[in-house]
């Protein structure tokens, strides 16, 4: 038999659908609404019995997908802080009640809390996700965040800190004795957090002075290339005396992995008096240089492992040797092009008249 019970402070909902008993959080404090969300869903369940063709409303497509779906940790952390950001707006709602207006409701109401566009861009991409897989479902015939025009959100322009000579310089003579290597191989390498500190010994091939990376973010494994200054640090930690037997390049006294050095890099930055830093501009850092020395960006992007060139093109503005010898070129050739003008039209002064 149909009815509510209560959970702490929460309330929940039993019924029994196809023989089977069915018990559901309503997700509420309020006896009145839990009522009303277990009369939703028994109206629902009469509806199929009837024939009529089913509705089904966000919250069940966002529990669907959070079952059915395989994404990464970070990303699945992500996705969960949308979903109950978009909850109270769209969850009451049936799929194909999520329209443009409604769309534009839910904008309006975050921006009046003073979040960012980029944010609000973030939420939209993960609605448009749980959109997109309900109708590979065959719950809705058309994704409508597709049809929102985006065009008043302003997406925010990437981060590109880095590190100039001299603050590099005193943020390695502030690092303490562990942390130092781990900052000269994230900015002679370029590789990300995770990638660094879950960077094994056998990962690493000294003889063709590389590191070849089976895990990234992109999920394409790649090979990385290694400097002098690299190879040199890498052998100073494995050579290193009291060194515990570990798998892992960086590890701690017991031989487990470091998750991140986030406390010892912040006070490193604060002694060395390097503000606006965080561990990710170090490979920020890799590329900037890179690219002021002269590098490619095609191979950047292969280094760095990104999945297209757009991630790579924000460090293009940092190059400009190219312009320069462009410009100097074109400033040369103008000169000439007056020359033979002047010349010309002198031939022509002294043709006789016909």
């Amino acid at each position: 038999m149909a009815g509510l019970y209560r959970r702490g402070d929460v309330w929940w909902v039993r019924f029994r659908r196809n023989g089977t008993h069915v018990r559901k959080s309503a997700k509420t404090t309020r006896k009145t609404e839990a009522q009303a969300y277990l009369e939703r869903l028994l109206a629902e369940q009469a509806g199929r019995a009837r024939g009529d063709v089913p509705r089904h409303r966000f919250e069940e497509a966002v529990e669907r997908y959070f079952q059915e779906t395989r994404v990464r940790p970070k990303t699945l952390s992500s996705y969960r802080s949308n979903s109950r950001t978009l909850a109270p707006s769209f969850n009451a709602l049936h799929l194909d009640e999520i329209t443009r207006r409604a769309i534009a409701e839910f904008v309006t109401a975050r921006k009046r809390t003073g979040v960012t566009d980029t944010t609000i861009r973030r939420d939209l991409a993960f609605l448009s996700v749980i959109c997109s897989a309900c109708g590979r479902w065959g719950w809705l015939d058309t994704n409508p965040v597709t049809t929102f025009g985006k065009r008043g959100l302003r997406e925010g322009r990437p981060r590109t800190r880095f590190l100039t000579q001299a603050e590099f310089d005193r943020l390695l003579a502030a690092a303490s004795p562990s942390l130092r290597p781990a900052i000269t191989l994230a900015v002679e390498t370029g590789m990300r957090r995770e990638e660094l500190f879950g960077l094994t010994i056998t990962a690493i091939d000294l003889n063709r002075r590389e590191v070849h990376l089976e895990r990234t973010k992109t999920g394409s494994p790649r090979r990385v290339p290694l400097s002098d200054k690299a190879i040199t640090t890498i052998k100073g930690l494995l050579d290193e005396p009291g060194r515990p037997r570990s798998s892992y390049l960086f590890c701690k006294g017991d031989g487990s992995r470091y998750c991140d050095m986030k406390k010892g890099f912040g006070g490193a930055c604060r002694r060395a008096k390097v503000t606006n830093m965080r561990w990710h501009d170090l490979r920020h850092t890799f590329a900037s240089w890179y690219v002021q020395r002269g590098g490619d960006l095609y191979r950047l992007s292969r280094i760095l492992g990104h999945s297209g060139l757009q991630m790579t093109a924000r460090y293009g503005h940092l190059r400009v040797e190219d312009l320069h010898e462009e410009i100097g070129r074109v400033a040369q050739y103008r000169p000439q092009e007056r020359l033979i003008r002047s010349s010309k039209q002198g031939e022509e002064d002294h043709l006789p008249d016909a």
